[in-house]
């Protein structure tokens, strides 16, 4: 296993990480426990958790009373997420039962929770919030380090990056989906520790390819092509994984050691080359970057988002996860922003902030149609798309 320096905390963390959120789903707390047993016995030093992940930080701590009776403490490193609550009393609550059910003296690393934006959180940034709160529980020795988890659009986690209240960052961030990059370049530049959340399965349902994805990839399997790429960028420390028994773990560890030199790299190149090379030849100049600049949208149009699961559903046949997504699109949870694509009142504030010049509209209306009812086409918005790109042009 390769180990990164997690930013300005200075820990000294596994590329991968032990996510622990799929211990509540039909796993057993012996088989969560051998999980948590075999993931640190091949080398993973960093497990991640939450309080809002229901009997998770039970059966960690459990798990620790065992590894931590032949691993020194000093060599493990344990986070956990807690909502910032505008009542700094239920902050104190949670973080006490997270303590106890860990079985800890200190925790290495605390995160808030999902904020996506700073405005949300603002009661809990203030010296009488949660954050005054977690400055005096580092002063006591009793949290090492602070960061915060978030699902949010680019420019709200900027602003919470810009605040350097947090030594690190755990986000969206994977091939599929880029538009976190400048985040992601700005906490390189203040020295944050930066973890990917997911990037198997929020990546792209990689654990399960389609076999349009496995051909392009191979003989790379897709989600180590993901984290091949994730760990060619020196910004990326550490990525989650999130095996639900003992016998998912190696395959998810295939990158363990890798550091992007060698042979290795030279044959994930081809790979990516060939990925890049599928997906521009099936999307043509409907291509999106992801760049974000076409937000905000006065709908509230998720537009990075739907456009990019339209084109992972085309490009690779990757309809199930697309469709999954775009389906909780509205559902005001806040893990998928925005409304949906038929929303869109081709108002066309968009379209010159697009640097790719595309017809988003009328590419908003494909997605919706492709992704909600399965149809394909919709020749009254490609007639009046076709005339709002010719109004740009003019």
């Amino acid at each position: 296993m390769k180990y990164r320096r997690f930013g300005r905390t200075e820990m000294l963390v596994s590329q991968f990480s032990l996510g622990c959120m799929q211990f509540i789903r039909n796993t057993s707390e012996e088989t969560a426990i051998s999980t948590i047993e075999q993931a640190v016995a091949s080398g993973v030093n960093h497990i991640e958790t939450a309080r809002g992940y229901g009997n998770s930080e039970e059966r960690v701590g459990k798990a620790l009373k065992q590894i931590l009776k032949r691993v020194p403490r000093e060599q493990l490193y344990v986070t956990t997420k807690i909502g910032p609550s505008t009542k700094v009393d239920e902050f104190k609550r949670n973080f006490d039962k997270s303590m106890g059910y860990l079985g800890l003296d200190y925790l290495d690393n605390l995160d808030f929770h999902g904020p996506g934006n700073l405005a949300v959180i603002g009661p809990a940034m203030r010296d009488d919030g949660c954050l005054g709160y977690v400055r005096r529980l580092m002063s006591e020795g009793v949290v090492r380090h602070f960061g915060f988890s978030t699902h949010g659009y680019p420019n709200g986690v900027l602003d919470l990056v810009n605040t350097n209240e947090f030594e690190s960052i755990n986000l969206h961030y994977y091939y599929f989906y880029q538009g976190l990059r400048d985040v992601v370049a700005r906490a390189a530049e203040l020295d944050m520790g930066v973890f990917i959340i997911s990037p198997n399965n929020q990546g792209g349902r990689l654990q399960a390819p389609t076999s349009k994805l496995t051909e392009a990839c191979a003989p790379l399997a897709p989600m180590n092509f993901n984290h091949m790429w994730l760990l060619n960028q020196p910004d990326v420390h550490t990525l989650s994984f999130g095996p639900a028994k003992p016998d998912e773990i190696d395959a998810n560890l295939v990158a363990q050691d890798y550091d992007g030199t060698g042979k290795q790299r030279e044959l994930f190149d081809r790979v990516l080359e060939q990925v890049e090379s599928a997906y521009r030849t099936q999307l043509g100049d409907d291509f999106c970057t992801v760049c974000n600049q076409c937000l905000p949208c006065p709908e509230n149009i998720n537009i990075p988002g739907v456009l990019n699961w339209r084109q992972m559903h085309k490009a690779f046949e990757m309809t199930d996860y697309a469709k999954g997504r775009y389906e909780k699109v509205g559902s005001g949870g806040a893990w998928i922003l925005g409304v949906k694509g038929d929303r869109c009142t081709k108002c066309g504030d968009c379209l010159p902030r697009c640097p790719e010049r595309l017809d988003i509209p009328q590419l908003l209306w494909h997605a919706h149609q492709e992704l909600e009812t399965g149809l394909v086409s919709g020749p009254a918005w490609e007639h009046e798309g076709d005339l709002l790109k010719q109004d740009l042009k003019n």
